[in-house]
């Protein structure tokens, strides 16, 4: 009982400093989540016998984070903006490349409390 306590103040706690800072749809993203959990569901599925499949979900999710922040990055460099350095179209997308990394985390330590 005591770990479903402690992911619920854990999200809490996150979504309410997202709300506060920017608000909550700023740190939302569909393509990002879908790539995080897509990522970690593969992950958890190649468990081994005796493995948590929670913390390979949880380890995925992280590992998705990070791939899908460099997919990000990678398909950023490609544009004409960044070839222009026109910071104005670079940075909103870099922000939504930031996305995935701390979907990744959020995950992690939300799956940390559920093992």
């Amino acid at each position: 009982m005591v770990k479903y306590l402690g992911a619920i103040i854990i999200i809490i706690v996150v979504a309410s400093g997202i709300q506060m800072g920017a608000g909550l749809d700023r740190a939302m993203d569909a393509l990002s989540l879908l790539f995080v959990i897509g990522v970690a569901v593969g992950h958890a599925l190649g468990a081994k016998d005796g493995e948590n499949k929670i913390t390979r979900f949880g380890d995925g999710c992280v590992r998705g984070g990070w791939l899908g922040f460099l997919v990000g990055v990678g398909l950023i460099a490609g544009t004409d903006f960044a070839a222009q350095m026109d910071f104005s179209m670079i940075m909103p997308a870099m922000a939504v490349a930031l996305l995935a990394p701390l979907y990744g985390y959020f995950f992690k330590i939300v799956t940390m409390q559920l093992e």
